[in-house]
């Protein structure tokens, strides 16, 4: 059957709804892993595809149609080293028009963790900018990632929510202090990147001490100040000074270890709550194991947001935002699908006049009268298909233009 252009959409994905923490870590891809990946993809013959990779979710969106699903859950499987089973059954696979509801959702934030997260567009943006430059975004998915972003800057303007700036970082720090007994509780935030960068900027806000250690000393100098950076070779002492850790690296391997913390704790009276913001782990699950520790990673970070009646009426009109934007995305890609249904029969009906008309017309008839008349006969015979094609158009019917490129046999090219 002849495929059109929602009908291609596919995302295969594991999230923090239906995935373990550890699988997630597993399957994630690193910045400095997505071109690779993404030649991996052209190389398996998918013409387009982007790949989002945040601390909830790892999905593939391609235009492989549902038949594509048992390639990508391959792709998976080969990453998480894992049995077929393990990876199905945490798996969420998304085809078809349901594919444009789901991206808009979660490029506006909708499913994080932490409702309405502003990192997610950034994270979003950013894979599929990479996408593009790998030429894998020029088309179909071109403009739905386009569109999703917009979408998600059209939710947060219209509900208020980027007042809010709800974070997964921002929760980390909440959720640190919530568990801290110093009446000045004293913050350390191992990392740079994006998470750490959210981390420190929300202590800062709340007139608390924060301490930063990472890999790169002078980038982390950008955002606490030099006297306020320390080495990562340094973080026992820097540990046993402070109430909170929280980590937020793009490390393969925890950086944070059993031994850190047991050392750091070896003499101290005061309570420590480390938070783990990174997938893969960044802390050593063992963590939880030394005295007076506790150790919060991503599963622990429960969002309060649906007891906020503010929130909640936020999300109620951002769902309605995504919805009519969804819906606009699919009448104009059904309007894009009806334009070749239409040149299409347009040519064959206008072909086949020419070829009987010529039977019927008197010797030496000019080719230009016949074709005149060809496409007379044609006009007529096409304006109910037509105005079928086009109503189906408007209302995103999709199977009605499937039903008239099989019915006159129209073939439709790939590209959108």
């Amino acid at each position: 059957m002849t495929r059109t252009g929602a009908d291609r959409l596919l995302m295969v994905g594991l999230t923090h709804r239906r995935a373990s923490l550890d699988l997630r870590g597993r399957v994630a891809v690193r910045a400095s892993e997505l071109t690779d990946v993404l030649a991996d993809l052209r190389a398996s013959g998918y013409r387009e595809a982007v790949v989002v990779s945040t601390c909830s979710r790892t999905e593939i969106y391609t235009l492989a149609g549902p038949e594509g699903r048992d390639d990508l859950l391959r792709v998976f499987e080969a990453r998480a080293g894992m049995s077929a089973a393990q990876v199905r059954g945490a798996a969420q696979v998304v085809s078809g028009d349901a594919v444009v509801g789901h991206l808009f959702r979660v490029t506006a934030g909708f499913c994080s963790p932490v409702l309405g997260e502003v990192d997610v567009p950034g994270q979003v943006r950013s894979a599929f900018r990479t996408a593009q430059a790998a030429g894998m975004a020029a088309g179909l998915l071109g403009r739905l990632f386009a569109t999703a972003l917009q979408c998600s800057t059209d939710v947060r303007e219209r509900t208020g929510l980027a007042a809010h700036g709800r974070s997964l970082a921002r929760r980390a720090v909440e959720v640190g202090l919530q568990h801290a007994h110093a009446a000045d509780p004293r913050i350390l935030v191992v990392g740079s990147g994006l998470m750490a960068r959210t981390a420190v900027e929300h202590v800062h806000a709340l007139g608390l001490f924060c301490r930063v250690a990472a890999r790169d000393e002078t980038y982390a100098a950008r955002l606490v100040g030099r006297s306020l950076v320390c080495p990562l070779t340094s973080l026992v002492e820097e540990i046993r000074r402070c109430d909170v850790v929280i980590c937020a690296t793009s490390a393969a391997q925890p950086i944070v270890t059993h031994d850190h913390v047991q050392a750091a704790m070896t003499g101290r009276s005061a309570p420590l709550t480390v938070v783990d913001l990174a997938v893969p782990r960044n802390v050593d699950s063992a963590v939880a194991t030394v005295d007076d520790v506790r150790l919060v990673d991503l599963t622990g970070l429960n969002d309060e947001a649906a007891h906020d009646p503010v929130l909640r009426a936020a999300f109620e009109l951002g769902n309605e935002t995504i919805g009519a934007a969804a819906r606009a995305f699919l009448a104009d890609l059904a309007a894009r699908d009806a334009g070749p249904v239409i040149a299409a029969l347009r040519r064959l009906v206008e072909e086949t006049c020419v070829t009987e008309l010529s039977h019927l017309a008197a010797p030496g008839t000019p080719s230009d009268e016949l074709v005149r008349s060809a496409r007379a006969v044609a006009g007529r015979l096409l304006h109910p298909p037509t105005l079928v094609a086009r109503q189906a158009a408007v209302a995103g019917d999709a199977g009605t233009l499937r039903l008239l490129c099989d019915t006159y046999g129209v073939r439709l090219g790939l590209e959108c």
